[in-house]
């Protein structure tokens, strides 16, 4: 992670994101460049004092952290550098992330080893069933 920024935007959410470049353009406007974006999700418990946070993809389906996103800077309030302990769990989350990821990937290798072990004969393609 190159610099890890905590962002308010506009809708009332929070996001830990990896600022990777600011973009100038006339035209355009501003915008960021981000990876790695996750909302910053706040539970509150009242009964014990107690708050609870999580993280969760910024924008539905995109769980690489690697995925770049273009962020329009006038939807941004306020940004920061997060404190240490919330930035340390955004770092060891996004690793446990990328490490789904590479397990993902070599079951996918797998798979495809088993379809390439599979023959076709007389026209019968055999039931490869899966199991989640």
């Amino acid at each position: 992670m190159s610099d890890v920024k905590q962002m308010k935007l506009f809708s009332g959410e929070e996001i830990l994101c990896d600022l990777v470049d600011i973009e100038y353009e006339d035209d355009a406007g501003t915008c960021f460049v981000i990876r790695a974006a996750y909302l910053l999700i706040s539970k509150e418990d009242f009964d014990n004092n107690m708050r609870y946070y999580t993280f969760r993809p910024f924008m539905m389906h995109i769980m690489d952290p690697g995925h770049v996103l273009i962020l329009n800077a006038d939807s941004v309030i306020c940004m920061t550098h997060p404190e240490k302990s919330i930035e340390k769990q955004y770092l060891g989350h996004v690793e446990m992330i990328r490490e789904e990821m590479v397990l993902d990937d070599d079951d996918d290798d797998e798979d495809s080893v088993m379809d390439e072990e599979t023959s076709v004969s007389d026209g019968v393609i055999p039931f490869k069933p899966r199991l989640h």
